[in-house]
């Protein structure tokens, strides 16, 4: 079952609502790049959405296909490398045919949508991933973000989500050696770690 998701209007005024009244830029936490790589969506098209434009429309068909393609191209393993054609392949039970004219967006071996979903529960996706319309895409991937902003109060918000939680200290680094988060970045990190710890208090 896909879990839904308010719409990309409602997402965004409410992050700029919160972004205001904790005097943070809502222009610096919401980087392109790094959401175009946690959707799928290219990142013309995040730009606009968060520009308030609409989006060109493709069947879900094809939505799946290219995020699935996209998934194919541009994950990577534990140690960093991409994912060989045929280690796909072998995942998902489809022939390596399939997972090349995937990724090449050639229309000869498509795969079955028993397929799709397989590539994207590899590469640790659900179903939303495949089927999210762009606007729905970028709301799912801002919903971290509005969970930080709702209960960080502004400032350092690594600081006092450490304070929060009685933790001893927070860690964060990119993957590329030297280069610190972006502010989406660690937004999003603050956001889940604020969900998982919320739950675990819960419990």
């Amino acid at each position: 079952m896909i879990e839904s998701v308010p719409s990309l209007d409602v997402t965004l005024a409410q992050i700029r609502a919160l972004a205001e009244a904790r005097q943070l830029t809502v222009a610096e936490m919401l980087d392109v790049e790094d959401l175009a790589g946690r959707t799928g969506v290219p990142p013309e098209v995040v730009a606009g959405l968060l520009r308030g434009e609409g989006a060109a429309g493709a069947t879900p068909g094809e939505t799946a296909r290219q995020r699935a393609a996209f998934l194919c191209a541009r994950s990577r393993d534990a140690a960093g490398h991409p994912y060989r054609v045929t280690e796909i392949a072998e995942a998902i039970g489809a022939a390596p045919l399939v997972v090349a004219d995937l990724i090449a967006g050639r229309a000869g071996n498509r795969p079955s949508d028993a397929e799709l979903l397989r590539i994207a529960a590899f590469f640790g996706r659900g179903p939303g991933f495949l089927t999210d319309t762009p606007s729905q895409a970028v709301s799912r991937a801002l919903q971290p973000v509005l969970r930080s902003l709702d209960h960080v109060s502004g400032g350092d918000m690594m600081a006092e989500l450490a304070d929060r939680y009685g933790l001893v200290s927070l860690s964060t680094r990119n993957t590329t050696p030297g280069k610190p988060l972006t502010r989406t970045q660690e937004t999003l990190l603050l956001g889940m770690i604020t969900g998982i710890l919320s739950s675990e208090g819960a419990s």
